[in-house]
């Protein structure tokens, strides 16, 4: 018999679907949208504020989704031979799934923090139909991606491990491991550049300070405070001080829609923050946030 335990705050559509008899782990604010479908025989956690996007399958044994974890619509982690004693996925905080992502685990899957599948992305762990007696090619093989990954519109195949601050061009097939700090691209992908990320910008602090050009309006001061490059963005309101810490990455001060779209503009240019609202005041993650969601913190 499946056991839910739900952290405060979940949002879980009536419409929802579960089919296995695995434990079922949500951290706190977790939300799960419309006609989606669970199935796990072991167990399934989802981090604190992850996302589950409208007409998802999640199945297998094993799955652990990280700290404020997203996923668009019509994702899918399953596919053929998903249930096999071999089937594991974890993925680590801030892992993104764009629409019609698809992650096979027939075999483990280990994908790290801040990592970005976008739309269309697949990643296969098995790939077999005709007979290997005939010669015909057969292939299991588990995937490892690192931190700071960035595969849009891409395939993945068995066995293949891809190095942190690593980038993958749009409609790439990965078939051999790729080097940590590269740009590849291609059928089949080849390194293009090697330790081409991250990059140590000279020009930071222009950049910055157009970002907030861009950003600015009347209602609010906003400015950057730095020495050699900007440490932090500053939003001055009537109801207090928020400070962006951009280099360690965390935000401090009241919380309002001011604060709130800036977050989610600089988001967007792929800056995040280890910080969560809770009674109109920026929190801090605490250790246990970091990762997979554990049973004793729910």
């Amino acid at each position: 018999m499946t056991t839910i335990i739900k952290g405060k705050g979940c949002q879980i559509d009536a419409s929802i679907q579960i089919l296995g008899e695995g434990d079922i782990l949500l951290g706190d604010n977790v939300r799960i949208g419309e006609h989606v479908t669970i199935n796990v025989s072991e167990i399934l956690t989802i981090g604190p504020r992850s996302v589950i996007g409208d007409y998802a399958t999640i199945e297998g044994r094993d799955i652990g989704l990280g700290t404020e974890f997203w996923s668009d619509r019509y994702v899918t982690i399953g596919g053929g031979s998903c249930m096999e004693e071999k089937s594991r996925l974890k993925i680590g905080y801030w892992g993104h799934l764009g629409q019609s992502v698809f992650i096979n685990t027939a075999r483990s899957i280990e994908i790290g923090n801040e990592v970005g599948l976008g739309t269309a992305t697949k990643l296969y762990t098995h790939g077999a139909y005709l007979s290997f007696l005939d010669g015909f090619p057969v292939d299991y093989g588990p995937i490892t991606i690192g931190n700071r990954v960035w595969i849009p519109g891409a395939t993945v195949l068995p066995g293949v491990t891809i190095g942190s601050d690593t980038v993958v061009g749009v409609g790439s097939v990965v078939t051999k491991s790729l080097p940590p700090g590269c740009l590849a691209m291609g059928i089949p992908a080849r390194v293009i550049k090697e330790n081409a990320y991250p990059q140590k910008l000279t020009d930071k602090r222009v950049q910055i300070m157009v970002f907030l050009m861009n950003f600015n309006n009347h209602i609010a001061k906003i400015e950057a405070e730095y020495l050699e490059t900007i440490d932090a963005i500053v939003v001055t309101q009537q109801e207090g001080e928020t400070v962006f810490n951009l280099k360690e990455q965390k935000i401090e001060g009241n919380a309002n829609r001011l604060s709130e779209r800036l977050r989610n503009e600089l988001r967007r240019y792929g800056v995040r923050f280890k910080s969560y609202v809770e009674e109109d005041q920026y929190r801090s993650w605490n250790s246990k946030q970091r990762g997979i969601v554990k049973k004793e913190m729910i």
